[in-house]
């Protein structure tokens, strides 16, 4: 087995025993683009080496997915039948099973299409699939995004490399930021890793801040006001269902995150890498945020699809704040992704929308109603955009007390 196999196959364990952790007779979900079929292969075999009862997949193509987008009108686009809505919720809502997804798709997969067709698409499934969203986003499976290298996205990330080089360059760096290199077993290493980030989590939880202050000398100055009885996560998402086994929902993670009120948030901030959402390319933008709400907001790249993503209700309000130290390695690697899951890891983020209710006790267990009354944000949309920098510098306030210093220069000092 020549080496590249070899990261492949750790890959593919890493993904089924510490992504989702896969359980004995579970049936899983593989959501995965047609490029990864050499991944998605060995994953299918890792589930079914865990006692999976049987591994579902759906595929994609960027490549279709475009040709859609460019030929169908709204209408078509946005009539979602009844039976794909079934054949995607009920595996995981009414059966039990994990949901993997594997990405990869150019970053501007989407450029030059109309943004409001993205806007309505995004709308329909919002509305289509929430049971599934809201399902996943309280921890109620186990569920875990990873990525594959496509030739598109790799000449994004080196575009002055020739094709075969980027796509072998990308993977490399793909690899290293899970803690990959054919020699080491990834699983040790993960739970250790794991163990680091819940022990970041574990002293947040105990400062119990009201508010953190964000700093930088790239604009940002913002005072980030805390929900109530918020719970700070980290990499190892723990279910308050006993039948759930622990999982890693992001390979790679690096964060540790909680839940702000989402009506105190003063300042600006601005975001220092790309984001990409929806395959387009959102660049060199800001926002003005008062009472929680971005007020006022710009971006050199991409504008008009921030203005169809505030369209949608509690996109301008946000759900999680996340911290990421310097020394994280992919921000160590100096390579920028234009992938969120890459992107968010290498420095702090925000997301604008619906917050996470394992984020707040005993938020996964609220309705609605419940959720917006301890001002946690509620929306179709969560879209994480980051604004961390080497220089950045966190302090934590909590009534009567002094202020505790948890980023210096963008190192944790917690």
């Amino acid at each position: 087995m020549n080496l590249i196999d070899k990261k492949l196959k750790d890959y593919a364990k890493l993904i089924v025993q510490v992504g989702v952790n896969v359980k004995k007779d579970q049936v899983v979900v593989l959501n995965s683009i047609i490029e990864a079929l050499p991944l998605t292969r060995l994953v299918v075999e890792e589930c079914y080496k865990k006692g999976a009862k049987k591994v579902i997949i759906n595929w994609n193509d960027g490549v279709i997915t475009k040709l859609d987008y460019l030929n169908q009108d709204i209408p078509t686009l946005t009539s979602i039948p009844q039976y794909e809505i079934e054949r995607m919720n009920t595996p995981v809502v009414k059966d039990g099973a994990c949901r993997i997804n594997i990405g990869g798709n150019s970053p501007d997969l989407l450029s030059g299409v109309d943004s409001k067709k993205v806007s309505a698409i995004i709308k329909a499934n919002s509305t289509a699939f929430k049971e599934l969203r809201d399902w996943t986003m309280a921890s109620k499976c186990q569920w875990t995004i990873a990525y594959y290298p496509t030739k598109a996205w790799a000449k994004m990330v080196f575009p002055s490399l020739k094709e075969e080089e980027g796509v072998s360059k990308l993977m490399d760096a793909i690899l290293k930021t899970v803690r990959i290199d054919g020699k080491k077993d990834p699983i040790p290493l993960w739970k250790e890793h794991n163990k680091q980030t819940s022990i970041w989590a574990e002293k947040l939880n105990k400062f119990n801040f009201d508010y953190l202050e964000f700093k930088n000398k790239a604009g940002t100055d913002v005072k980030i006001q805390l929900v109530k009885n918020h719970i700070w996560g980290s990499g190892e998402h723990k279910s308050t269902d006993k039948n759930i086994p622990n999982f890693t929902a992001n390979l790679p993670t690096e964060e540790v995150w909680t839940m702000p009120d989402m009506n105190g948030i003063e300042g600006h901030v601005v975001a220092t890498k790309p984001l990409s959402y929806s395959g387009n390319i959102i660049d060199k933008f800001w926002f003005d945020f008062k009472d929680g709400t971005v007020v006022k907001y710009d971006a050199k790249k991409g504008k008009k699809m921030l203005d169809e993503i505030f369209k949608i209700e509690g996109a301008k309000k946000c759900g999680e704040i996340a911290l990421v130290p310097k020394t994280s390695p992919i921000n160590k690697s100096n390579i920028l992704f234009f992938a969120t899951l890459f992107d968010e890891n290498a420095a702090c983020h925000i997301a604008l929308g619906a917050s996470y209710p394992s984020n707040l006790k005993n938020g996964v267990n609220m309705s609605k109603e419940e959720l917006l009354k301890n001002n946690s944000n509620v929306s179709s949309v969560h879209i994480d955009f980051m604004f961390g920098s080497d220089d950045m510098n966190v302090v934590g306030y909590k009534k009567g007390q002094k202020p505790v210093n948890i980023m210096k220069n963008g190192l944790l000092v917690i």
